[in-house]
């Protein structure tokens, strides 16, 4: 079996912002590597980024290296650094045979941090330089690597340009969203356009975890806490937002995932958000925004999430919600990631050999739909 990895990332670096992908219009603003001794920075707009003491603490989304030599967090991992920086996709590619990986779809890493700088325009344009940046790493070895793009939700009508460029022009699989638009929910009416274009153009959405809302994180002080809470607090607003808000109602064709908080979580919420909203309908107890529970749309086969290879409830998971829900995501290169995580599942005696299969390769097609189908048949 021909595993997909739904779900893998990149560390960037200052080639990332690097001509040609920069706008020269903003050449002043381009970001740059800062070297604190102790840990690299990004420098943007007079920003250091990440801040890893203080309210809004954490340790995601640096670069990975300065002038050629990696960062100490990155220098700790065991994986190569040609590999975290896909600056030898070659080497990412030797990584993905060792840990049995036919094919990896890229996400970024810098991004989930969402909100990276105080002008819109500028945060466009980051998005803009990433996508065209990874669109050339990727296409070296297309047989084997894929990419999602990013975009700017706090300018909708940009984002659907930028997500109609990358459709047509750079061949992304998909486009990754954190659990809200800025200061907005998902299902707010301005943001449901680019549901209704990434729905037009069949291109999949993926929520990942990650901070877009700056007051969130800013509750807690430590890296730790920002893992625990915030970073997969933000999904599951955007899950009650898509799920229970009516954006299925507006877009039945989506589809969409939601990535790397597990899969433990999906009982739990489900159950709520199901109770909640059965005493919108027929008690008319609160305002409601769907037409059904939101356990009914999990059962329509267009909303994923990642599992993690060790979760426990996996097996519960997969027999209350069936063997259609799941994928494997590696998240190769993150240092919290489980090495050999495809094989860790295919070994375990507590999953059918149709869940292990469909885990680890089917569902992952069916997400990302006909744009990796074509590319796994090398068209």
């Amino acid at each position: 079996m021909r595993v997909i990895d739904a779900d893998a990332h990149v560390i960037e670096t200052a080639e990332t912002f690097a001509d040609p992908y920069w706008d020269p219009a903003l050449a002043e603003r381009r970001p740059r590597v800062v070297d604190l001794g102790q840990r690299l920075a990004w420098l943007i707009d007079d920003v250091l980024y990440p801040r890893t003491r203080g309210r809004g603490a954490s340790r995601v989304g640096g670069p990975a290296a300065h002038e050629g030599r990696p960062s100490p967090f990155e220098a700790r991992k065991r994986d190569s650094l040609e590999s975290i920086t896909l600056s030898d996709v070659d080497a990412r590619c030797r990584q993905m045979d060792e840990e049995e990986i036919g094919f990896q779809v890229v996400f970024p890493s810098m991004f989930l941090r969402g909100q990276l700088s105080e002008d819109p325009a500028l945060e466009t344009a980051l998005a803009r330089s990433y996508n065209g940046w990874i669109a050339d790493r990727c296409a070296r070895r297309p047989e084997r690597l894929g990419w999602v793009a990013v975009v700017n939700l706090r300018d909708v009508p940009g984002a659907i340009a930028e997500l109609r460029r990358c459709a047509e022009e750079g061949e992304a699989l998909g486009v990754m969203i954190l659990g809200a638009a800025g200061d907005r929910h998902l299902n707010h009416p301005e943001v449901l356009p680019f549901f209704a274009a990434a729905e037009q153009l069949d291109l999949a959405v993926a929520v990942h975890a990650g901070r877009p809302r700056p007051e969130l994180g800013n509750l807690f002080e430590t890296p730790y806490e920002q893992f625990v809470l915030p970073f997969v607090t933000s999904l599951f607003m955007g899950f009650v937002d898509i799920v229970a808000g009516g954006v299925l109602d507006r877009c039945p064709a989506l589809r969409v995932a939601f990535l790397e908080a597990g899969c433990q979580w999906i009982p739990f919420l489900v159950d709520r958000a199901d109770h909640y909203a059965e005493l919108a309908l027929e008690r008319r107890f609160t305002d409601y925004g769907a037409k059904e529970v939101p356990g009914a749309y999990l059962r329509r086969g267009n909303l994923f999430a990642s599992t993690e290879v060790d979760d426990r409830m996996l097996p519960y998971v997969v027999e209350r919600f069936g063997t259609e829900l799941l994928f494997f995501a590696s998240d190769i290169p993150h240092g919290d990631r489980d090495y050999h995580g495809a094989r860790e599942l295919g070994e375990r005696s507590d999953l059918s050999e149709e869940a292990k299969s469909r885990i680890l390769a089917q569902n992952a097609l069916r997400f990302y739909g006909a744009r990796l189908e074509a590319r796994l048949r090398g068209r």
